[in-house]
């Protein structure tokens, strides 16, 4: 309970420093807190946006996400297994790692169509180390005396699978998951923004170039809004997987 109210203490606090701060700039710079609410309201009332904006970005980004996990998890398990492969996909993940963002999505703009797949393998690209890294280190973190024993006993694949390999899998892939999730809608806008492809990313670069700030602020505070409930929603699987 306290960290709830000390949370909506600091949010009030900056919405004030917010509104103090508005009435000393001009609003194509710093538009108040009334302003964007009213921008907010303006663009959640709009079909287009739902239809047009948001769901493409929403579907690039997890389409991204989506094809990290099934390239960078099987690598992962392969590098676990034998150790050979790790060392010769290690040059690649570190370039990957290595290099900004920005840049790369820049590349696959140029080697790409700009589109839809330009936005799905920055995502998948940039993302495709944390869950190479997260299964190895996960499946490392298995009790083998555990599952040695487990052998042993002849217990099946199945129940050796849900409650030995899982959960130490789990321990590592959960918060990678937790930080794949922000950036994969991070890099998605980073990139549509880049491309002019469709979606979150063009409304934000239209709403700058038209000097509409409010609506650019109310842009913000959506992508804000995604990313929070996107996390808060993991975070409760993450409790509810450790209570289980």
């Amino acid at each position: 309970m306290m960290r709830r109210l000390a949370f909506l203490a600091g949010l009030a606090g900056l919405v004030a420093l917010w509104a103090f701060a508005a009435r000393e700039s001009l609003p194509a710079i710093l538009p108040g807190p009334l302003a964007v609410a009213k921008a907010l309201g303006t663009i959640l009332s709009e079909r287009t946006f739902w239809t047009e904006t948001l769901l493409p970005s929403l579907g690039r980004a997890a389409a991204g996400l989506a094809l990290a996990f099934a390239v960078g998890a099987p690598l992962g398990l392969l590098g676990w297994r034998w150790p050979a492969v790790s060392a010769f996909f290690a040059p690649l993940r570190l370039i990957l790692m290595g290099m900004p963002a920005p840049i790369l999505a820049i590349l696959c703009i140029l080697w790409f169509d700009g589109g839809t797949v330009t936005v799905i393998l920055t995502v998948a690209a940039l993302l495709l180390p944390v869950f190479q890294l997260a299964t190895a280190e996960g499946m490392s973190a298995i009790d083998r005396q555990l599952a040695e024993m487990a052998r042993v006993f002849r217990v099946p694949a199945a129940r050796r699978l849900h409650r030995i390999v899982l959960p130490a899998v789990w321990t590592a892939l959960g918060p990678a998951l937790r930080i794949a999730l922000a950036n994969a809608l991070r890099v998605t806008l980073l990139t549509e923004l880049l491309s002019g492809a469709e979606g979150l990313g063009s409304a934000v670069q239209s709403a700058q170039s038209w000097l509409q700030t409010d609506r650019l602020f109310a842009l913000v505070l959506i992508i804000l809004a995604l990313i929070g409930l996107a996390e808060a929603g993991l975070t409760s699987l993450l409790r509810e997987r450790k209570r289980s």
